[in-house]
C-alpha cells in the first residue's frame, strides 16, 4: 500500500512540474499580470527608469511594442502620447516606465499595485531628516512638494485637496491611506493642512507639536482624506 501511494505521488508531482513548464514555454501571464503596447511617435521607446518618477536614473530602454507589466504604482505625472498619467508600469527584472507612452486599453491601473514605491520612500525620508525642524510652520504645502522634489505647485493644502476632489480621486474620510500619499485636513481656514502617509497609519507633517513630526491618523481634528500627489 505505501508502495502504491509513493508511486501515485511521484506520478502527480511529475505531472505538475510537466503541466508549470509548459506553461512557461507558452508564455502564459501570471493570473495578475497585464501587458501593454509602448508607442511613441519617434519610434525611440521609452526610457526605463529605476524608480516611479524622471528624477531615478534610467536603467534601460524599453522599446515601442509589446510589454508585460508585472505591477503599476503612482508617482510623478508625465504627459505623452496617450496623455498625462501618474501611473507607472513596472516591467519584470527591469524597472518603472511612464504608463503615458503605454497603451493598456485604460486609464486606470490595470494590474496590482506594486509592492514597492522608490519615490515614496524618498519623500518620507526627506521628512525624517527634518523631524524637529520648525523651518517649515506654516508651510505644510511647500513640505509637501518640496519632500517630493517639486514647489510652487499649489498655493495651499486646501487648493491641492481641492484639485483631487475636482478630478473625482480624493479618499475622503479613509485612514488607511497607502504609502507616499497626501493626507488632509481642514484647518487653520482658508489654508488647509497637509502631510505624506507612511503606508501603516502614521504620517509625516508640519505642526506637530510645533514641528515636523510623525503621528498616528488622524491626530489633528477635520481630517479630509488622501489623494496621490499631484506632481
Amino acid at each position: 500500500m505505501r508502495t502504491a501511494l509513493m508511486r501515485i505521488t511521484a506520478r502527480l508531482t511529475a505531472l505538475a512540474l510537466l503541466s508549470a513548464g509548459a506553461l512557461v514555454g507558452t508564455g502564459v501571464l501570471p493570473a495578475s499580470a497585464a501587458t501593454g503596447t509602448v508607442d511613441t511617435d519617434s519610434n525611440t521607446g521609452v526610457a526605463i527608469r529605476s524608480g516611479n518618477a524622471t528624477s531615478f536614473g534610467t536603467v534601460g530602454n524599453q522599446p515601442d511594442g509589446p510589454v508585460e507589466i508585472d505591477c503599476q504604482i503612482y508617482g510623478e505625472p508625465v504627459t505623452g502620447k496617450f496623455g498625462r498619467s501618474l501611473i507607472w508600469d513596472h516591467i519584470p527584472g527591469k524597472g518603472f516606465i511612464t504608463d503615458a507612452y503605454v497603451n493598456t486599453g485604460s486609464s486606470g491601473l490595470v494590474a496590482p499595485l506594486c509592492t514597492s514605491n522608490p519615490r515614496a520612500d524618498k519623500a518620507i525620508a526627506w521628512y525624517a531628516a527634518r523631524s524637529g525642524s520648525t523651518a517649515y510652520q506654516e508651510y505644510c504645502e511647500m513640505a509637501a512638494e518640496n519632500s517630493y522634489g517639486k514647489t510652487g505647485i499649489w498655493a495651499s493644502a486646501m487648493a491641492d485637496w481641492n484639485d483631487a476632489v475636482a478630478r473625482g480621486v480624493a479618499h475622503r474620510g479613509d485612514l488607511n491611506p497607502p504609502k507616499g500619499a497626501l493626507v488632509f485636513w481642514n484647518l487653520a481656514a482658508p489654508y488647509g493642512h497637509v502631510g505624506v502617509a507612511k503606508g501603516d497609519g502614521t504620517f509625516w507633517a508640519t505642526s506637530v507639536s510645533g514641528a515636523i513630526g510623525t503621528r498616528a491618523l488622524p491626530y489633528f481634528s477635520s481630517y479630509l482624506g488622501w489623494a496621490w500627489p499631484n506632481f
